[in-house]
């Protein structure tokens, strides 16, 4: 979580641009996990130039963005090691609460 305006995450295999976005991500060598947890992202390939701008309101898209070299470097990720109520703690922390639409619904089963 940031506390506003525009970033950039940039791994091994990956960059990604975010704005007020509630994000998580992990990174090996080889691969990053991304999961918009909700908001808008920009996603990148770094080695091949993939690239997709999507939007999400609930853990809809997580991705593996990949640095081997293949022709699909962003596909389609279940969601892992994070949950709804580590996003309400980070969101608290830099002083927000989270977007409507994570009230109300039922916390993400992994």
């Amino acid at each position: 979580m940031f506390g506003g305006g525009e970033h950039r995450l940039t791994t091994a295999t990956a960059t990604v641009g975010i704005r007020g976005t509630g994000a998580y991500m992990e990174a090996e060598p080889w691969r990053t996990y991304f999961c918009l947890c909700y908001g808008t992202a920009e996603v990148t390939a770094t080695r091949v130039g993939a690239r997709e701008s999507y939007s999400t309101r609930h853990h809809d898209a997580p991705r593996y963005i990949y640095g081997d070299g293949r022709k699909q470097a962003i596909v389609p990720a279940s969601v892992s090691n994070h949950t709804d109520a580590e996003l309400i703690l980070l969101e608290s922390l830099v002083g927000r609460t989270p977007p409507q639409t994570l009230h109300g619904l039922a916390p993400f089963k992994y």
